[in-house]
């Protein structure tokens, strides 16, 4: 296998090109689904013969320098898509669903399927496994999954400043004076206002707690301070007092009596049947 691996062929110039305008083409309306235990983005072959016929897809095609083939047709634009298999840009898929699973193994025992446990939960993400006939139409079952993933100039950029980064703590020591006292002051406040965080924690529930005994139900300072907010709204307001909200007890009075509406309907309709 690694051997047929280091004699696969560099990919296709002009498949490069049909991936790159394909790959995050908002008119495939790709979808995510589980390969192999990862999630993979999927879409159907007629969108993406639908962007290749495209005004959009004209217009770059008559770029100077192009490298995407010219489309007449939608014969044009199958072959031109058949390019993405032959480099193993995109490869066709399937969805497997209990019912295709065991309509597969009633056809045929010894086929090698994933057992019906191991499908994908997640609704609104299938299951997909490869299929050998990569074939390419209009049709709503044909699916093709991405292999292939275009990298970002951002992604060269995080890559450079990262590194840029652990070059310059490394060269820490010969840091100038200067600035190497001012990272320690950076990170002496740093660890100031951690510890300052720590203290009002702990300071609010031992507060707390004393107020709970004495002046029941209990006081809070900051009582948004862990709440999901911004930094501002976590100290306000200032202080609270622990009382529960009143929503849930109303929301539990009304279930109670729904119930009790719906056990007395029940007793009434069952005294109605035995009287029948």
């Amino acid at each position: 296998m690694s051997a047929q691996q280091e004699a696969a062929p560099a990919k296709s110039p002009t498949a490069l090109a049909i991936a790159s305008f394909l790959r995050h083409n908002s008119q495939l309306k790709m979808r995510q689904g589980v390969l192999n235990g990862k999630r993979q983005d999927f879409f159907r072959s007629k969108r993406a013969l639908r962007a290749l016929q495209s005004p959009e897809y004209a217009a770059k095609q008559k770029k100077k320098g192009s490298l995407l083939p010219a489309i007449a047709s939608e014969e044009d634009a199958i072959r031109v898509f058949k390019e993405l298999p032959l480099n193993s840009l995109a490869i066709r898929v399937e969805k497997l669903t209990r019912k295709t699973v065991e309509a597969k193994r009633a056809a045929n025992p010894n086929a090698q399927l994933p057992p019906i446990s191991s499908l994908s939960k997640v609704k609104g993400v299938p299951t997909l496994a490869f299929v050998r006939e990569q074939v390419v139409s209009t049709d709503d079952d044909i699916y093709y999954v991405w292999i292939w993933e275009r990298v970002h100039w951002t992604a060269y950029l995080y890559a450079g400043l990262i590194a840029a980064a652990i070059f310059a703590v490394v060269l820490f020591p010969l840091w100038p004076p200067v600035l190497r006292l001012g990272v320690w002051y950076l990170s002496m406040g740093m660890l100031g206002l951690l510890a300052a965080f720590f203290a009002m924690s702990i300071v609010r529930l031992i507060l707390f707690g004393i107020t709970y005994f004495a002046t029941p139900p209990g006081l809070w300072i900051f009582p948004n301070l862990f709440e999901d907010v911004g930094f501002v709204e976590s100290f306000i307001p200032l202080y609270a007092w622990n009382v529960k909200p009143e929503k849930k007890k109303k929301k539990r009075k009304v279930t109670a009596t729904v119930s009790a509406m719906t056990e007395e309907e029940l007793s009434e309709s069952d005294a109605k049947e035995s009287k029948s």
